[in-house]
C-alpha cells in the first residue's frame, strides 16, 4: 500500500467531517507535499478517547501515521483524550489548539494553553482554570467544582459551565453567545452579556437578570428567585 493510499486511511479515520472537507479544498496543497510532510502534518493530532489511560502515551499508538515514533507535545495541536483516568497532563501543550480532555481524574490545568480555541474539560475534579485561555472560543467545564473562572474569556462565544460552586461570573463575556450556568451558586450575571443569544441560569440564587439580556431569544431561569425580567 503506497503512502497516498495509508494516508486516505488514516485521514478517514481520524479526522473530522469539517477537517475533510477542508482537505478537499486545499487538495492542491496536499498533491504537492513530500511524505515527510505529510507525516509532520499528522504528528500534529493525537486521538486516545476511551483507552483507559492513567498517563499520556510517550509513543504515537498503533493505527497511527507515525506509529511507534516518540511524541513531542509541545507541538500537538489537536489533543482528543476523553474518557481515560489521567490525572496531569505535562507544561508544554503550547501548541494546542483543540483539547478534549473530558472525563478523567484531573485536578488542574497546565499554564501552557494559551493557543487553545477550544477546550472541553466536563467531569473531572478541577477547582480552577488557567489564566491563559484568552483565545478561547468554546469552553466547556461542567461537572467540576470550580469557584471562579478566569478573567481571560474575552473571545469565548460558548461557556458551559454548569454544575460547579461558582457564585460569580468574569466581567469580560461580551463576545458570549451561549452561556449554560444552571446549577451553581450564582448571586447575579455580569452586565457583558448583551451578546447572549443562548442562556440558562437555572437552579441559582439569582433575584434579578442584567438589562443587558432583554434581547436574548432563549432564556431559562426556573429556580431562582427573579421576580421581573429586563424590560
Amino acid at each position: 500500500m503506497n503512502l497516498y493510499s495509508d494516508l486516505n486511511n488514516y485521514l478517514l479515520k481520524f479526522c473530522s467531517e469539517e477537517a475533510l472537507k477542508g482537505l478537499v479544498l486545499a487538495n492542491k496543497e496536499f498533491s504537492t507535499l513530500s511524505s515527510l510532510e505529510f507525516k509532520e502534518r499528522a504528528s500534529r493530532k493525537l486521538d486516545i478517547y476511551r483507552k483507559r489511560l492513567k498517563e499520556l502515551p510517550t509513543h504515537y499508538p498503533k493505527g497511527h501515521l507515525c506509529e511507534g515514533e516518540e511524541i513531542d507535545y509541545s507541538k500537538i495541536e489537536y489533543l482528543e483524550c476523553s474518557g481515560n483516568k489521567l490525572t496531569s497532563f505535562p507544561d508544554c501543550l503550547r501548541s494546542c489548539k483543540f483539547l478534549n480532555c473530558h472525563d478523567n481524574k484531573l485536578t488542574s490545568l497546565p499554564d501552557c494553553l494559551g493557543k487553545c480555541k477550544e477546550l472541553l474539560c466536563s467531569s473531572n475534579q478541577l477547582t480552577s482554570l488557567p489564566d491563559c485561555l484568552g483565545k478561547c472560543e468554546g469552553l466547556e467545564c461542567y461537572d467540576n467544582q470550580l469557584t471562579s473562572l478566569p478573567d481571560c474569556l474575552v473571545n469565548c462565544k460558548k461557556l458551559l459551565c454548569s454544575d460547579n460552586q461558582l457564585t460569580s461570573l468574569p466581567n469580560c463575556l461580551e463576545n458570549c453567545e451561549r452561556l449554560d450556568c444552571y446549577d451553581n451558586q450564582l448571586t447575579s450575571l455580569p452586565d457583558c452579556l448583551g451578546k447572549c443569544e443562548e442562556l440558562d441560569c437555572s437552579v441559582n440564587q439569582l433575584t434579578s437578570l442584567p438589562d443587558c439580556l432583554r434581547n436574548c431569544e432563549n432564556l431559562q431561569y426556573y429556580g431562582n428567585q427573579i421576580t421581573s425580567l429586563p424590560d
